[in-house]
C-alpha cells in the first residue's frame, strides 16, 4: 500500500508538466500572432513573452509544491492518527476483538481480548470456535443475515410468506442486522459481529465481541416474570350436585381451597369472576414448572373430589395463553384455549404458546354438560343465519357414514323451513349414501337436493352459507376445495360436530357447535330441531317426515352400536323425538345388513395381539381392495375386539389404497384419542382414528405399539396441536 502511494506521489509531477507545456503552446501561439499582425514590433517583445511564460510556469510549480506539502502534512497526520487509534483500540479501549483468516484461524487479538481470556500473547494459534464455545466463523457469518424487525405487521409477514419472491413495501420493511450470541469461554455471553478486511489480497475478518451478559440476563428475567393469563372452569360441579346428595356449597369450597393453594404455590393472583369460573395471573417461570409436572397437582387434587355412589370425579378445564401481545390479547387467547380444552372433553389444561397449543390431562371421559337451552340458542341463531343467506350448502366428511348423512339431512330441514335453496354435497356413488337416501331421494322435495362436489362448486356465491357436519378437520371434508372456495368467496361456514376439536381454524366460523359428550352428530341435530322455536303453525317440526327421522336415527344407532355404548339420557331423548316423528327402527336395521363383500372384509382380520396386561387389543388386515368397505370393516373389528373380556381399548389397522387406516375404540377406561394423536390422528376419548401415508403395515403396527406403550408410560405426555389430525 505504501509503495503504491509513493508511486502515485511521483507521478503527480505530470500534471504541472502538462500545464507548463500548454502554457508554452499558448504563449508561442500568441507570439506568432503578434509577429503576423505586428511585424515591426521591437525585439524586446519576444523577451517579454519568454519572461511571462517563465513566471507563469514558476507560479504553477510553486502552487503545486505548496499543495504537495500540504498533502504530505495531512498524510503524516492521518498516519499518526491511525497509529494512535490502532494503539488506542489495541491497548486502551476495552473492546475485545480478534483478526482471523477466512477459515476462522486467529491471527492476532488485541489486549482487551487477551486480558479477557487470559492469553499471554496476542498470537492465539487457534480457531475462533475455541473462543466461542464451538461456534464457527461460518455460523457467526450466517447469523449476520438481514431480517425483518419485530415491529413488522402480521399482514406484511403473511403477504411476504405467500409471495416469497416479492419483498414487502419498503416503508414496512426496514432491515436490521443480527448478531450471534456465544459463550466466550468462562467469561460470559457475548454478541459477536464480523467485519471483512482485505490484507495482502487475502480475505480476513475482524471479529468483535460485545458483552451481552447483563442484557441477556435482564431479558431472561423479563421472560421468566412475564405474566400469563389462565381461565379456569369447573367442568361439572353444578350438574353433579343436582344428581347427588351433596352440598354444592361444601364441594365448591373444597374446589376453592385447592385453587387458592395452587395460586399461592405459583405466586399468582386468583379471582372468581363468575360462578365456578376463575381467572389466574402468574409468571411464565411458574408455568414452566407446572408443565414439567403436567399440572398433575392441580388436576389430580380436584379429580380426587368424588361425588355420589358412583364416585364421579369433579374436573377442571384450564386455558392458558402466553404471547407477546397485550394483556387483552392474552386474555382473549386464554379464553379460546379454554374453549379448546372444553371441546376436547374437559379435565385438561390447554396452553397456547407461540408455536401452537399443548395439552395436559384429559384422563376422564367427557362429561355431558350440554343443556337444552344451549341447543335452543344454537338452533335459533343458525336459523337466523340461514335466513340471511342466498343459498345453503351442507357437507360432511369424505366416505360418509350414516351419522354424517343423517346429520346433513337433519340440517337441511332448517334450510327448507327458511325457504332458502339448500343442497347436500356428497359422494352420490357411496354405498352408505345410496342405502340411507334411496327412499328419501324419491320424494319431490329431496330429488334434486343431493349433488356432487363438482356441481356444488358452481353454486358458491358471496351469500353462500356452508354447513359442515360430523367433521371439524377440513382436510377430511367431502371436498376441501369447495370449502376453501366458500371461505374465500363468502367467509360463512358453520360447524356442527361431536368429534373433539384438536386444531384451530384459519378463519372465524359463523357457528362452531362441537360437543364431544354427544354420542353422535345426529343426536346434536335432533336436539336442535326439537328445541328450535319458529313461532309458526307450519313450523320446522312438520317438515320432518318418517324418512328423514329414520335416516337420522340410523346415525345415532351407528355411533352407539345400536344403543350398546356411549348412550345417555340425552341420546335416548333424541331417539324418542325421532321415533315421535315416525322413525322406523325395523327399516333402519336393514341399513346395517351386510353385503357379501363386507362379510369378506371383516373376515380378513385374522391376526390379533394383546398388550399392556391384555388391556389393549390390536388387529390388522392387508385389506381386500374394496376401499370404503375395508375401512368400515376396520371400525367393526375394533368394536368387536373391545367386547373381549379385559380389553379396555382396541385398534384395527387396514390398508386402503396404500394408506394405513387405524380405528380405535375404548370402553371409557383408556383415552384412545391421546394415543391416536401420537399417531397424527385424533377423535374422541372413546373413539378415534388416524391415517398413515407412505407407511408399510408392519411399520404402522410397530408405531402403534410404541404409541400405546408411551401412553401407558406417561398418559399426560405433551401432544402439540396437529392441524392435520384425522377424524
Amino acid at each position: 500500500m505504501q509503495k503504491r502511494n509513493e508511486h502515485s506521489y511521483r507521478s503527480d509531477y505530470g500534471m504541472p508538466l502538462l500545464v507548463t507545456i500548454l502554457l508554452g503552446v499558448l504563449f508561442f501561439g500568441a507570439y506568432l500572432v503578434m509577429e503576423r499582425f505586428y511585424p515591426d514590433a521591437p525585439e524586446v517583445m519576444s523577451w517579454i513573452f519568454l519572461l511571462a511564460y517563465a513566471l507563469f510556469a514558476a507560479l504553477v510549480y510553486a502552487l503545486y509544491l505548496i499543495r504537495q506539502h500540504m498533502r504530505r502534512n495531512e498524510r503524516v497526520m492521518h498516519q499518526t492518527l491511525n497509529d494512535k487509534m490502532h494503539n488506542l483500540f489495541k491497548y486502551s479501549i476495552p473492546l475485545p476483538y480478534a483478526i482471523t483468516d477466512g477459515e476462522g484461524r486467529v491471527r492476532v487479538m488485541n489486549e482487551a481480548l487477551q486480558n479477557l481470556i487470559g492469553a499471554k500473547d496476542p498470537f492465539f494459534h487457534g480457531n475462533v470456535s475455541e473462543l466461542c464455545g464451538g461456534v464457527t466463523l461460518k455460523e457467526i457469518r450466517e447469523a449476520e443475515r438481514y431480517k425483518a424487525p419485530t415491529h413488522l405487521s402480521m399482514a406484511a409477514i403473511k403477504a411476504d410468506a405467500e409471495k416469497p419472491t416479492q419483498a414487502p413495501p419498503e416503508a414496512d420493511f426496514r432491515l436490521t442486522k443480527s448478531s450471534k450470541v456465544v459463550q466466550l469461554q468462562d467469561c460470559g455471553r457475548y454478541a459477536v459481529r464480523t467485519y471483512e478486511i482485505e490484507l495482502n489480497d487475502r480475505q480476513n475478518f475482524m471479529v468483535v465481541f460485545n458483552d451481552a451478559t447483563e442484557l441477556l440476563d435482564l431479558k431472561e428475567k423479563t421472560e421468566r416474570e412475564m405474566p400469563v393469563v389462565a381461565y379456569i372452569d369447573v367442568d361439572n360441579l353444578e350438574e353433579l350436585t343436582q344428581y347427588t346428595r351433596t352440598s354444592y356449597r361444601d364441594i365448591s369450597r373444597r374446589v376453592d381451597d385447592i385453587l387458592i393453594h395452587f395460586a399461592a404455590s405459583v405466586n399468582g393472583f386468583l379471582r372468581e369472576y363468575e360462578r365456578d369460573r376463575y381467572i389466574l395471573l402468574f409468571s411464565q417461570e411458574k408455568l414452566a414448572e407446572c408443565e414439567e409436572n403436567k399440572f398433575r397437582d392441580l388436576l389430580g387434587r380436584v379429580r380426587d373430589i368424588r361425588l355420589g355412589e358412583y364416585s364421579i370425579p369433579v374436573t377442571l378445564s384450564v386455558g392458558i395463553a402466553l404471547s407477546n401481545g397485550t394483556m387483552a390479547e392474552r386474555a382473549l387467547e386464554a379464553e379460546n384455549a379454554l374453549d379448546m380444552a372444553l371441546q376436547r372433553g374437559g379435565d385438561q389444561v390447554a396452553v397456547r404458546r407461540l408455536d401452537g397449543i399443548r395439552y395436559h390431562g384429559g384422563d376422564t371421559p367427557p362429561f355431558r354438560r350440554r343443556t337444552k337451552v344451549q341447543s335452543r340458542v344454537v338452533a335459533n341463531f343458525l336459523l337466523s343465519k340461514i335466513s340471511e343467506a342466498d343459498n345453503v350448502l351442507i357437507m360432511g366428511h369424505s366416505g360418509p357414514d350414516f351419522d354424517c348423512i343423517g346429520a346433513a339431512v337433519g340440517m337441511a330441514q332448517f334450510g327448507l323451513f327458511a325457504g332458502v335453496p339448500t343442497k347436500i354435497i356428497s359422494n352420490l356413488s357411496n354405498t352408505n349414501f345410496r342405502i340411507a337416501t334411496r327412499r328419501l331421494a324419491s320424494s319431490p322435495v329431496y330429488a334434486d337436493m343431493f349433488v356432487s362436489a363438482h356441481k356444488g362448486m358452481d353454486l358458491v356465491r358471496p351469500g353462500t352459507l356452508l354447513l359442515v357436519v360430523d367433521v371439524n378437520n377440513f382436510n377430511n371434508v367431502e371436498d376441501a376445495a369447495l370449502a376453501k372456495n366458500v371461505q374465500e368467496v363468502s367467509g360463512k361456514i358453520a360447524i356442527i360436530d361431536h368429534h373433539l376439536q384438536s386444531g384451530e381454524y384459519d378463519f372465524e366460523p359463523v357457528i362452531n357447535y362441537i360437543d364431544g359428550s354427544a354420542s353422535s352428530t345426529c343426536e346434536l341435530v335432533s336436539e336442535m330441531l326439537e328445541q328450535s322455536e319458529t313461532g309458526s303453525e307450519n313450523d320446522i317440526h312438520q317438515l320432518i317426515n318418517d324418512e328423514v327421522a329414520s335416516v337420522m336415527l340410523s346415525g345415532i344407532m351407528l355411533d352407539t352400536d345400536r344403543f350398546a355404548r356411549n348412550t345417555g339420557t340425552r341420546t335416548l331423548d333424541a331417539a324418542r323425538y325421532l321415533y315421535g316423528k315416525g322413525a322406523n327402527a325395523e327399516r333402519v336395521n336393514t341399513f346395517f345388513n351386510q353385503s357379501y363383500e363386507d362379510y369378506l372384509c371383516e373376515h380378513s382380520f385374522a391376526d390379533c395381539v394383546l398388550m399392556q396386561g391384555d388391556s389393549v387389543g390390536i388387529t390388522w388386515s392387508e385389506g381386500t381392495g374394496r376401499g370404503t368397505a375395508d375401512r368400515i370393516a376396520a371400525a367393526k373389528e375394533a368394536d368387536r375386539l373391545l367386547a373381549v373380556r379385559g380389553v379396555g381399548a382396541s385398534f384395527a389397522l387396514v390398508v386402503v389404497d396404500g394408506v394405513v387406516h387405524i380405528s380405535g375404540r375404548s370402553d371409557g377406561s383408556i383415552n384412545v384419542q391421546k394415543i391416536m394423536e401420537k399417531m397424527g390422528g385424533g377423535g374422541r376419548f372413546d373413539s378415534a382414528g388416524a391415517r398413515l401415508e407412505n407407511v408399510q403395515l408392519t411399520a404402522a403396527i410397530a408405531a402403534l405399539k410404541n404409541a400405546v406403550a408411551s401412553f401407558f408410560a406417561d398418559p399426560d405426555a405433551d401432544e402439540k396441536e396437529n392441524k392435520d389430525n384425522g377424524k
